[in-house]
């Protein structure tokens, strides 16, 4: 398949790497020419994802961002060939789908762990200028959710809209370092994910979600186009912001 953008001569962090929108993210990263650093906890599941990319070169580093606080080590072994990052996408994500009745301080943890502390760590790592060039670009995954939550996910959602205010501060912060940031909005994509919620909520209730959004279920290439537009140059106006890749919902 070939892409809409050419990123020969740049490279990406992208976390989540190792199944979902995170795998497809870095397959087509890599088949628009970028050079990828991919992590994710699983190693097997992470080599899997390095065997369907396109050319050479590509790192994969097993790393559990949940179980580090500081991801210094992360982003040295990220540049120990020598060329710096152009930019990271933050696209790995737990989604708890839980009731408030019983909800737990360890599932509040460990969705705000690896969706918004994570993301924050990267930030702080990534601001450095060992680890980047001038002019880079940030993607968070965000979703729909962040917006428009549905019944049990409270801390999900909750989490998606801290990502979201996190972008608009960030992007003030960083904008004259030549850093961009900006959250990209899913709606419902067909991925693993997706099989889990129908199960949790039953596929009456998944469909009902599915008829929401205008275009249908959605494609992980279709979100892929807008991550890689606010990672081009195409996007240089644009930081700070949350865009849509939600198949046109109307809650």
């Amino acid at each position: 398949m070939k892409t809409a953008f050419d990123f020969s001569g740049k490279k990406y962090l992208v976390t989540g790497a190792s199944s979902g929108l995170g795998r497809d993210i870095s397959i087509l990263l890599s088949k628009s020419g970028a050079q990828l650093v991919i992590t994710g906890r699983n190693a097997r599941e992470l080599e899997k994802t390095l065997e369907t990319m396109s050319s050479s070169g590509h790192i994969g580093i097993a790393y559990d961002l949940s179980a580090e606080e500081d991801f210094t080590e992360l982003f040295e072994r990220s540049v120990a060939d020598g060329c710096k990052l152009d930019g990271f996408v933050h696209s790995a994500g737990l989604m708890p789908l839980t009731p408030v009745n019983t909800l737990k301080k360890k599932t509040i943890n460990d969705c705000l762990s690896v969706n918004l502390v994570a993301f924050l760590e990267l930030m702080r790592c990534f601001s450095k200028k060992k680890y980047r060039t001038e002019k880079a670009a940030v993607v968070g995954i965000s979703s729909i959710c962040s917006l428009y939550p549905g019944k049990c996910q409270t801390v999900y959602a909750a989490s998606k809209a801290a990502v979201n205010a996190a972008v608009q501060a960030l992007a003030l912060e960083l904008y004259s370092k030549g850093i961009r940031v900006n959250s990209v909005l899913p709606g419902t994509i067909r991925t693993k994910g997706y099989d889990d919620n129908a199960v949790l909520v039953g596929e009456d209730t998944q469909a009902e979600n599915i008829k929401k959004q205008i275009h249908g279920l959605i494609s992980t290439e279709e979100v892929f186009n807008v991550v890689a537009f606010l990672l081009s140059d195409a996007s240089s106006a644009i930081t700070g912001r949350a865009l849509f890749a939600d198949g046109g919902y109307i809650n």
